[in-house]
């Protein structure tokens, strides 16, 4: 099966009870590649599998929450440089089509995960420091693996997402044309990225969780009840691939998701509302820990919060949707081929970009609408 990073296999165990009885199981492998070298290179260089590998084993077991919903996926056990996990399309669970934009009701279910998620370290902290009879921070703790990994402002994954969308700005956008308004965008455009990258420091101003920080939609699974004959409604969700966690105001996450997933006109609708909903949810669980969320911050502070970590979800956003915009024909023939895969994650994006803004009108809307946000927002307001 194909995975941007990873190969992915599905296994399906057939298991003879009794005479009477068969039983099948169904498994999920995530493994570093073995078919693509570029790949594999790059998931150990950043040590992802490994940071993965231990938000499972040691991370996600301690704060884990016996009484509160799963947010993730189950990891059964482990090989040589591979992971086997539930199969969640087995028990139910898929993605949505990533060209077909989240509604109000995926939103709010994707919200709901979401704070289960950030609620388990919350408690996780709490229930550690009233035992130690100081104040706890996971961070301190964990601090080696909740890395900026990709994050990092001279990793070439990154500085090639930065100019690659500059080029894009300078060929293909509206404000192209203008050369005095491009030399004030270029003379912002680097500073801009690296504040947004800096939103993800831990904040000693502002509570902060273990964040996923990779929330686009193959990374989100829902499961589906059926209400008449052609109407299906999401009543779960659960997360998937935990290689980019970092602890961070939750704010960065809610925006991410946001900002990933959902059109740009329908989120600045919708934005109190969504804001609003993931603050109730997470309110709801923490008062069912005896945890008052206004000892852990008020709702204008998380709403400040979001307001700031908007360039955080913005240049993520920037980062991830031009590799992602792609249907499965082009996905494979430019990221599961190790000498393109190389060329446009860590040598020439902004050629891939341009060359996918020129053949497709609907890439070119998409893209283009999340780096003049960035040009509108932060580069001329």
């Amino acid at each position: 099966m194909l995975g941007f990073l990873s190969d992915y296999w599905k296994l399906q165990v057939r298991l003879i009870v009794n005479k009477m009885e068969r039983k099948s199981l169904y498994f999920f492998i995530k493994s570093i590649s073995t078919s693509n070298e570029a790949k594999a290179k790059m998931v150990k260089e950043m040590k992802l599998f490994e940071k993965e590998l231990y938000f499972y084993n040691v991370i996600k077991r301690q704060i884990g929450i016996p009484d509160l919903r799963p947010w993730s996926a189950t990891l059964i056990t482990t090989l040589d440089e591979a992971m086997v996990f539930e199969d969640l399309n087995a028990m139910q669970y898929k993605t949505k089509n990533k060209f077909d934009r989240f509604d109000e009701a995926h939103t709010l279910q994707a919200l709901s995960t979401l704070a289960r998620f950030h609620a388990s370290s919350i408690v996780y902290e709490e229930r550690k420091s009233k035992k130690l009879s100081k104040k706890y921070c996971i961070n301190e703790e964990f601090e080696n693996y909740l890395n900026q990994g990709g994050y990092n402002i001279s990793d070439q994954w990154f500085v090639q997402c930065m100019t690659g969308a500059l080029q894009a700005v300078k060929k293909f956008s509206k404000y192209g044309k203008d050369k005095s308004l491009m030399n004030t965008v270029e003379n912002k455009w680097k500073d801009i990225w690296h504040s947004g990258l800096k939103l993800s420091d831990f904040s000693p101003k502002r509570r902060c969780v273990i964040c996923h920080r990779d929330l686009w939609n193959n990374n989100i699974l829902f499961r589906y009840k059926e209400l008449s004959e052609n109407k299906l409604v999401p009543v779960d969700c659960l997360l998937v691939d935990f290689q980019a966690v970092r602890y961070q105001e939750p704010a960065g996450d809610v925006m991410l998701l946001l900002y990933c997933n959902l059109d740009p006109i329908y989120r600045e609708t919708n934005m109190q509302l969504f804001l609003n909903y993931y603050y109730q949810e997470l309110e709801h669980i923490l008062s069912k820990h005896d945890i008052k969320i206004s000892d852990i911050f008020s709702k204008d502070s998380f709403i400040c919060s979001a307001e700031e970590q908007r360039l955080w979800g913005l240049i993520v956003s920037a980062c991830l949707t031009p590799q992602f915009w792609l249907d499965e024909t082009l996905t494979t023939q430019f990221f599961c081929d190790t000498e393109q895969f190389n060329q446009i994650l860590s040598k020439d994006k902004g050629a891939f970009i341009n060359k996918m803004i020129e053949e497709n009108e609907d890439y070119k809307s998409t893209v283009l609408c999340i780096f003049e946000e960035i040009v509108e927002r932060y580069c001329l307001n």
